[in-house]
Order: C-alpha cells, then sequence, then structure tokens
C-alpha cells in the first residue's frame, strides 16, 4: 500500500514545492524570508573583498543582516519619523549587497525607499527634504554601523553569532497596489524627476523576465528557486540605483534564490577574475552590464582570440545590455569575447521595458510580453509596467514597424518587429534655423570609417553644434593634418543636404562615446570633451580607460589654442616637458591603491624622467599613469606615448607620513593660472 501512495505523494510534493516556489518569487508575500526558510544554507550572495577569493553568504546570513538593520531602526529615537510604517528613506548604497539588506528591511516594514541616481550633497539635499531620513553606508559586509547598546553580538570582523530579531513583528498586509520605491531620473528635459514604482509592477516586469530568459532550473527544466543554487551567479557592471540595475540585477536573483555578487565588477580584469573563481567552482554566470562597459571589453588580437574566447566558453549564460542601443560592432565583439547571448533591453525609468533584441539575429526590436505599441500618430507604449497601465505613454523616440515576416506555411510573426529612428524631441534652433540633430548624425554615419556619431547645441558657444564621432582606432586622425582633412571631408557630405549653420563648428574623434554606468551620454562628458575650448592650460580630452582604481590611460589631443605652445618655439609650436609633467601629475592624483591616494604636500621628486619626442599641436596621445606603493612611500609611475612613439615617462615619488618635510613641488609655479581667452577658430 506504501509502495502504490508514493508516486502520488512524490507528485504532491513536488506541486508543493513548485507553490513555495512561485511565492518564494514574489516580492509582495516577502518571498525571501520564505526561500531562507527553504533551504536557509543556500548561497544568497558572493561576498567579493579586494585580494580576497569569493566566499558565499548564505541566505540565513543575508537574513541576520535585514534583522540587524531592524534593529538600527529600533533603536532610532521614539519620536523619530523614520520608525513608523509609510517613512520614507533616502537610500544609497554603493555595494549590491548593502542595498539589498536595507531595502528588505525597508520593505519588511512598509516603509518607502527613495534611489537617488548619484551621492552627490546637493542631489542628497534635495530629497532629503520631503523624507524622514537618508540611511548611512553599510559595511562591505552588509552590517549596519554600530549604535550605543545596539548589535552587541556583532564584532570587529563584521561576524554576528546571533542578531536578534526585530522588536516589532511587521506584519504587513500584502498589497501589489503599494509603494515600493522611488527612483530620480533627470527626464528629457534635463529637470530631474521622482518616478514611483508599485510592487505590481516590480513584479509584472519581473515574471516576464522569468518567462523569456529563465535563470534558475532543475534538471527537469522546472523552477527551482527553492532549493540550494543551480550553478548560475546573477554579476553586474551596472548600478542598482537605476531601474534596470535594480531589477535585473538585484530583485530578480533575489526573487528566484540565485545569488549575485556583492560589488560591481567595473573593470574587466575584475569582471573576468570573477567569471574564472566561479567557473572553478563549477557556477555559470549572467551577466547584467551596459554599452559603455561593453565597449570596454579588451581588444584580442586574431592569434589570441581563440584563446581568448576558451577562457569564457560555456561559464556565461548571458548578457544584458540598457541604457542606450548597443552599437553593431560592439554587440558583435561581446558575443566573440564572452561566448554568450548579447540581449540588450530597450525601456525607460518611466516606462520600464519595452523591447528587446539579440543583433546576432536581427537589428530589430520585439516588444516584451503584453507590451502594446502604437506607431501613429506618435511613438506610444502601453503595459502593465506603467503607473497607468490601461494609458498610452508617448515615447520621445521615433520609432517605425517592421513589415511581419511569413513562415513555410504562410503564418505571419506573432510579435511585431520595430526600428528605432531617433529621438523625436532632437530639434534645436540655431540662428532661427530648425535643425534636426537626428538627421545631421544619420548623414555623418553613413560616411566610410565613421561607427557611431552624437551631435549637439554648444553650451557656451551660441548657434554652433559640435559633433563627437566615433571611429576604428586605425582610422583616427593623429596630427593636426589629417584631422583637418577628415573635419573637411565629412562637411562637405553635409553640405548638399544642410545649411551651413548646421554643420558642425567643433570636432571630437574617438574610439568610444563616454558613456556612464547606466549607458547615458551626459553633460558631464560633454563638458569634459569640450573643455580645452574655454581653458587653454588644458589637453583635449578625448576619453579614458583603466584596469582598476590604480591605473588610469588618458586619450587626448594637443589643441592648436594650448597656452602653453606661447613662446615654445617661434619657428616650431612644441608642448614643454615641465607641462607634460604636470599632465602626469594631475592624472597620478585621481589613483587610488586600497583606498589610499597620493597627497600633494607629500611630493619628494622626480625620478626616471626621461623626454623622448617633440610633442607638436594636433598630436593624438596617450598618458598612462599607474600608482605603487614600495618600501619608500607612493609613486606615480607614467608613460606619455603617440603614434611617433614615447615622448616623456618617469616617475612621480611621494613619502610616507613618517617622511620628512617634503620639497615643494617644481610643478606648481610656473603652470599656476595664465590668463587665456577664447580662439574664434574652429577647433
Amino acid at each position: 500500500m506504501s509502495d502504490a501512495r508514493q508516486p502520488a505523494s512524490r507528485a504532491t510534493a513536488r506541486s508543493t514545492e513548485q507553490d513555495a516556489a512561485q511565492r518564494a518569487a514574489s516580492l509582495i508575500h516577502q518571498g525571501w524570508r520564505q526561500l531562507a526558510r527553504l533551504a536557509p544554507a543556500a548561497p544568497a550572495c558572493w561576498l567579493a573583498s579586494p585580494g580576497q577569493p569569493l566566499r558565499p553568504l548564505s541566505r540565513a546570513e543575508l537574513m541576520a543582516r535585514v534583522d540587524a538593520w531592524h534593529q538600527w531602526l529600533d533603536n532610532l529615537p521614539a519620536a523619530h519619523a523614520g520608525r513608523r510604517p509609510g517613512a520614507r528613506w533616502v537610500m544609497f548604497q554603493p555595494t549590491a549587497l548593502g542595498a539589498c539588506v536595507q531595502l528588505l528591511a525597508l520593505w519588511e516594514r512598509g516603509m518607502l525607499v527613495v534611489l537617488p541616481g548619484d551621492d552627490r550633497p546637493e542631489t542628497l539635499a534635495r530629497l532629503a527634504e520631503n523624507c524622514d531620513g537618508k540611511l548611512p553606508e553599510t559595511s562591505a559586509a552588509g552590517w549596519p554601523p554600530e549604535q550605543p547598546g545596539t548589535l552587541s553580538s556583532i564584532g570587529s570582523t563584521g561576524a554576528a553569532s546571533s542578531v536578534a530579531a526585530p522588536n516589532t513583528p511587521f506584519e504587513i498586509t500584502p498589497d501589489g497596489g503599494r509603494l515600493a520605491l522611488e527612483l530620480c531620473t533627470s527626464g528629457s528635459t534635463g529637470e530631474p524627476l521622482r518616478i514611483a514604482k508599485r510592487f505590481d509592477q516590480l513584479e509584472a516586469e519581473l515574471a516576464v523576465h522569468r518567462t523569456l530568459w529563465p535563470l534558475a532550473t532543475d534538471a527537469s527544466g522546472t523552477d527551482s528557486a527553492s532549493e540550494p543554487s543551480t550553478g548560475t551567479v546573477s554579476l553586474s557592471q551596472v548600478s542598482h540605483q537605476h531601474i534596470y540595475g535594480l531589477l535585473v540585477s538585484l530583485l530578480r536573483p533575489l526573487s528566484e534564490g540565485v545569488p549575485f555578487l556583492s560589488e560591481a565588477c567595473h573593470y574587466p580584469e575584475q569582471l573576468a577574475a570573477a567569471i574564472a573563481q566561479l567557473s572553478g567552482l563549477g557556477h555559470r554566470c549572467q551577466l547584467v552590464s551596459s554599452p559603455a562597459q561593453l565597449a570596454r571589453l579588451p581588444q584580442t588580437s586574431d592569434e589570441s582570440r581563440v584563446a581568448g574566447q576558451a577562457q569564457y566558453q560555456a561559464q556565461v549564460l548571458r548578457v544584458f545590455s540598457s541604457g542606450a542601443p548597443l552599437p553593431a560592432e560592439a554587440a558583435r565583439h561581446a558575443e566573440n569575447c564572452l561566448q554568450a547571448p548579447v540581449i540588450e533591453i530597450y525601456g525607460s525609468t518611466e516606462t520600464g521595458g519595452i523591447a528587446h533584441r539579440r543583433q546576432h539575429e536581427t537589428s530589430d526590436w520585439t516588444p516584451l510580453p503584453e507590451v502594446e505599441l502604437r506607431f501613429s500618430p506618435a511613438f506610444a507604449v502601453r503595459s502593465p509596467f506603467l503607473e497607468q497601465p490601461d494609458q498610452w505613454w508617448q515615447q520621445a523616440d521615433n520609432a517605425a514597424p517592421v513589415a511581419a515576416e511569413t513562415s513555410s506555411q504562410g503564418e505571419q510573426q506573432a510579435a511585431p518587429r520595430f526600428q528605432l529612428l531617433g529621438r523625436s524631441d532632437r530639434l534645436v534652433k540655431l540662428a532661427g534655423k530648425r535643425v534636426s540633430l537626428s538627421a545631421v548624425e544619420r548623414c555623418l554615419s553613413a560616411q566610410e570609417e565613421v561607427l557611431e556619431v552624437r551631435c549637439l547645441p554648444m553650451p557656451t558657444r551660441d548657434h554652433r553644434l559640435g559633433a563627437v564621432v566615433v571611429m576604428e582606432e586605425s582610422a583616427l586622425p593623429q596630427d593636426h593634418a589629417s584631422r583637418r582633412d577628415l573635419i573637411a571631408r565629412l562637411r562637405r557630405a553635409l553640405m548638399p543636404g544642410f545649411e551651413r549653420i548646421a554643420l558642425p563648428r567643433y570636432w571630437r574623434f574617438v574610439t568610444r562615446l563616454p558613456l556612464n554606468a547606466q549607458g547615458k551620454f551626459t553633460a558631464d562628458s560633454v563638458a569634459r570633451l569640450f573643455a580645452d575650448l574655454d581653458d587653454h592650460r588644458l589637453p583635449r580630452w578625448l576619453g579614458e580607460t583603466s584596469s582598476g582604481p590604480q591605473q588610469l590611460t588618458l586619450e587626448a589631443e594637443v589643441p592648436d589654442s594650448l597656452c602653453y605652445l606661447e613662446g615654445h618655439f617661434a619657428a616650431q609650436p612644441l608642448v614643454p616637458g615641465v607641462v607634460m609633467l604636470k599632465w602626469a601629475r594631475d592624472l597620478g592624483r585621481r589613483l587610488r591603491l586600497a583606498g589610499v591616494g597620493v597627497q600633494e604636500s607629500r611630493f619628494q621628486r622626480l625620478e626616471r624622467i626621461k623626454f623622448s619626442n617633440l610633442l607638436l599641436p594636433g598630436m593624438r596621445f596617450t598618458l598612462a599613469a599607474t600608482l605603487v606603493a614600495d618600501s619608500h612611500g607612493l609613486r606615480v609611475d607614467f608613460r606619455l606615448e603617440s603614434r611617433a612613439g614615447l615622448h616623456a615617462s618617469g616617475r612621480l615619488r611621494y613619502g610616507a607620513e613618517t617622511d620628512d618635510t617634503p620639497l615643494s613641488s617644481p610643478l606648481s609655479s610656473p603652470l599656476s593660472s595664465p590668463q587665456t581667452t577664447p580662439t574664434p577658430e574652429a577647433s
């Protein structure tokens, strides 16, 4: 009899597990607690510490940290407004683990989380005006700062044998219509906007991701979030302070019982090391990235490409990218480098996800399930991810539907595809003339060797356009003559279709757009690209790359208007050696080694300085600086090079805190603050 009942019992158990897994995947029902009860020893997170191997943090340990934040909130003064359900807390955490434990504690108490896009003091001050407080930064392991009489069980190492549960049982009635968080976005006008998201909006989008891109499955193909990790780990290169990173890199693995890395892999070397360690432990990775990060993946020569592909073979499950359309060449390179499909998600903070594509298959976009699109009279979207899901939301982009393909059986595709045609609000007035920036960009992008273009009105040059042109490295101009010839060729291509006022006056040629972590081409990037127009002490900044906080490589040009060329010399202007040293010093001051940087007051001397070639106006160059610690203190090693060869190299020596009073720097007095006037010539 018992044998006859066994299959039914197994089926009932399987059904019960599946029901539990579905509830465990719910944010509304606080599924993270259920997951911890079902499998407390399963890894919830992998802790990343500098110079240390990754180590797992169990679901039970994650909940201990959440409870510690409950206790931190309980120890606030009784009259503090941040203790009550419905309180609004500003939260900016540099690590995914820190954001996770604070977010869960606030949600369990029925509180609202406000996520600023950055931690600038003016941003936080503006948000604090109508919030109840700002949460402090967690420790690297996710613990709160200790308060008097609080968390006595937590030692200096951050370990806790036991942490008391919150004093008050927070039985928040499940309600999908309750507000979960507010996200801050600049909006299309540049004015700060705060976008509220309910739990049901977040749940709806997470459900679509689970359907399209399964993350945790067992051998039978069923969802197994209630079981210990099935071998997938979520890695991120983007910020969880924005909707894309929050949903895909944090909330999704959290709700499905898949562990995530405690910190973002900002540098390619960090990413490669994490993938290698996790692969060695039998795990595959899902990577949440952006166009800016994928563009930084190392280029490989033909000889090493096979070895590079083997490094990632079967180690990466899939790659997500969002924030901006990924250039076709970057998508191809990312797939070849990571040996995994690269899936782009198109959407916004206001709308959530709208569509997806994999350029290896098609350049067209496919709407996400349950997302409706309308292309006339304007491009608009309607979806359950919107605040008002039954209303149409007009997009700032132009789009056109793609004719549905017909299968061999004569059936048309179920999901209509579309193409993005640029933003509809990118019309500017120059000297009274309306100019479409998108049209100028399309014309320039059609030219030989041009990969991508961004045109923009210059903030300090009325009625003039600037152009940032992305090209293959081999096609970039390297000197004054080749740069002038390239500009003339591009302007000639525009002349038949545009008035002269629409022709860009200021040009910057780069190997990639300087995008932020969210894949946005920001005002800060624009300011850096064109800063030399107003400050003639600066080289022309064209981008930078880094392999870690201790190393930085600047790519730049010598502008003709550089004030230090004056008097050096009449027959052939050149950049003085002391100016190259100043640029190296300025770059070195931005470096950090184990969180410590150089102090100008500790400067001692120059070492091994060599000036090998003349650096002339118009030359394109790279300046690489590395911060090194040795027995004498800190030093900055630098090399300034161009296609012509090495121009300068050497060391800037900075002493330790115990050294005697340092020598004054020879780099400051001759370069203090010369007066400059703008040049009328095109740059």
